[in-house]
């Protein structure tokens, strides 16, 4: 009789303990698993956000009772007595800039300094679900269930990201930081600024760039750019919370990631998909591999403007009723509808013709600004070109007034966008027209739904049609190196379908490992200078798997497990949870003994264990005595 697949939460073991003591005595499994809901929850929206895991986030009543239900406020009345949960009043910003005042929590800090431990549901499949799924369907998320890829052979090297993520978080957090941006933005732009206080929280406000110029040097402060984020820390301070923080977040990242944890679902409002690939960090991306494979991304280059100047090239060169009927996905196909009556009213503003796909060249005798657009978007670098024609410092600012366009309200303008119209005219009055009869975040929510349709149900479909295992990242697919040609065609082919204009740029990440690779392991060159770009692409099994027994590593770990003296069908009664853990940390296992070892240690952990081990755990337990006795 097989086991049930229960989900589970990975927390830190102080964590674990508490609510084994809560709920010890409750024998209602709804009961153990609403405790675990709750910590899952707030414990993912902490450390979901990589620039500060000390934060509280921001969960309205609405929230709780949508994923947890009414009776909510006694668990986390019962977690916040147990000092597990804090909260406090917080201000919640949207992306859109809209802000209300709601509860927010966080994991007291006491509880974090630990390691992680696997703790599972008590229900039946059936009646319990994780933390990350409950919250996806709170936010309009459907679940992907069949996905035709296989989770399992997509796998991260934990025990190498984990020792990179020891050494190069400074280094990452020197990267992230760009207070150059700064000098570039309009002295009175409105922006969202973090405020961190003495104790290593922050408060966030919309305030012009000159107002948290000031506000920083009256406190003896400096106002950063990191990330996407505008912050006025003391700058060793902010340096020291960056590094805890991306150090926490990252490290939450590895040491979470399992195929049962990706939870692929889909936003039935922007046609997104999400799962924890989706998001994973791109730092994190050189230990992923697939199928055993190094992998590459081909990412769509400035993603939503190259699918604008699309959607209007389309309509020159063809109709506004054949540029509907592209579209199949009813979100998309909606979005365009509107689009198109907007394109109708400005008709004789544009260009007769737009660009020819087939052979795209650029006639410079049209000076039509709509026709200035698509060349700029879908021929050339669109952010660089911005940054050159307004002589901004960066190519950032360039990408910063685009989005900013996308996402701000049509009236008032503010300067960025003041500026982009000087550029743009007509394109400006397109966008604005659209918002004004449709809602101002509609237009972004309106591209979104394209990239979705084309790279999910097009791009990603026909990827998985071919049995390449893959997964996508809103406007990039990632996959297996040895499967580039079939990517490049499958791409080639459906922006060929769509008579789109596109520029895909394949990154590697892991290149110098691989050159290293192939002069040590490999007949194809005798030295790094040798190294040509073909090989690199002609790379898939060269590998060679090292022997356990070779392992310097594996003998130091194995030598401290305490084995069973013989040989038995199932080890339940022979291996302690302690053994078990020492087992799922030997150097060199494969992913499939890991996810049955995990299997094990949560039904150890849990309230009601079932009294077997998985088939793969007896094996590999098996073959370990073996390596004893040999």
């Amino acid at each position: 009789m097989s086991k049930l697949n229960f989900y589970n939460e990975y927390l830190p073991r102080k964590i674990a303990k508490v609510l084994k003591e809560i709920t010890v005595c409750e024998r209602e499994y709804r009961t153990h698993d609403n405790y675990l809901l709750v910590v899952g929850l707030v414990y993912r929206h902490q450390m979901s956000d990589d620039a500060s895991y000390l934060h509280y986030s921001p969960l309205s009543r609405e929230y709780w009772r949508t994923v947890v239900g009414s009776h909510y406020s006694k668990y986390i009345e019962r977690l916040v007595q147990e000092k597990v949960l804090q909260r406090d009043w917080v201000q919640y910003v949207d992306d859109f800039g809209n802000s209300s005042r709601v509860m927010g929590y966080r994991i007291n800090p006491d509880f974090l300094q630990d390691d992680f431990t696997l703790i599972k549901y008590s229900g039946a499949k059936s009646q319990s679900a994780s933390a990350d799924m409950l919250h996806s369907k709170a936010i309009g998320n459907e679940p992907v269930t069949k996905l035709g890829i296989k989770p399992e052979l997509i796998c991260l090297q934990k025990k190498q990201a984990l020792e990179w993520i020891s050494i190069s978080i400074p280094k990452v957090v020197d990267g992230y930081q760009n207070n150059g941006y700064i000098n570039g933005i309009p002295k009175t732009l409105p922006v969202l600024v973090r405020i961190y206080n003495d104790k290593n929280g922050f408060t966030a406000s919309h305030m012009s760039i000159e107002a948290a110029q000031k506000i920083a040097e009256e406190q003896g402060k400096t106002l950063l750019y990191y990330k996407d984020k505008f912050v006025i820390a003391d700058e060793k301070q902010f340096n020291r919370i960056a590094v805890e923080n991306l150090t926490a977040h990252y490290n939450w990242q590895v040491k979470s990631f399992h195929p049962d944890s990706f939870n692929f679902s889909r936003n039935k409002n922007t046609l997104r998909v999400y799962s924890k690939l989706s998001s994973l960090p791109t730092a994190l991306l050189p230990f992923i591999r697939i199928n055993g494979q190094y992998i590459q991304q081909a990412d769509l280059k400035c993603s939503q403007f190259t699918l604008f100047a699309n959607l209007i090239n389309y309509y020159l060169n063809h109709s506004g009723e054949q540029l509907i009927a592209l579209f199949h996905k009813k979100q998309a196909k909606q979005f365009v509808a509107s689009l198109v009556k907007v394109f109708d009213k400005h008709k004789d503003e544009m260009p007769e013709a737009g660009l020819d796909t087939s052979n795209p060249e650029e006639n410079q005798f049209i000076t039509n600004d709509v026709y200035k657009f698509m060349v700029d978007a879908l021929l050339n670098d669109f952010y660089k070109i911005i940054k050159s024609e307004l002589g901004l410092p960066l190519r950032e600012h360039g990408k910063g007034i685009a989005f900013r366009t996308v996402f701000s309200k049509p009236k008032p303008e503010n300067e960025l966008v003041r500026q982009f119209r000087q550029l743009y005219p007509t394109v400006i009055s397109i966008i604005n027209d659209f918002k004004d009869e449709c809602g101002y975040n509609q237009f972004a929510i309106g591209l979104q739904r394209i990239e979705a349709e084309i790279f999910i149900d097009h791009i990603w479909k026909q990827a998985k049609k071919e049995s390449i295992n893959c997964f996508t990242r809103h406007d990039s697919l990632v996959f297996p190196i040895n499967k580039r040609k079939e990517v490049q065609q499958i791409i080639g082919a459906v922006f060929s379908s769509f008579d789109f204009i596109y520029r895909v740029e394949y990154e590697e990440f892991n290149t110098d490992e691989i050159m290293h690779r192939l002069v040590n392991e490999t007949d194809y060159v005798d030295y790094i200078e040798d190294y040509d770009e073909i090989f690199f692409y002609s790379m898939m099994d060269s590998g060679k798997e090292e022997d356990e027994e070779d392992n310097e590593l594996f003998w130091e770990q194995f030598q401290e497990i305490t084995l069973p003296e013989f040989k038995e069908d199932d080890y339940f009664e022979y291996v302690s949870l302690d053994t078990l853990w020492q087992i799922y940390e030997l150097d060199g296992l494969s992913m499939e003994a890991q996810l049955a070892v995990e299997e094990d240690i949560a039904n150890l952990q849990s309230n009601y264990p079932i009294p077997q081990f998985q088939d793969g755990t007896n094996k590999l337990i098996s073959k370990l005595i073996d390596i004893r006795d040999a």
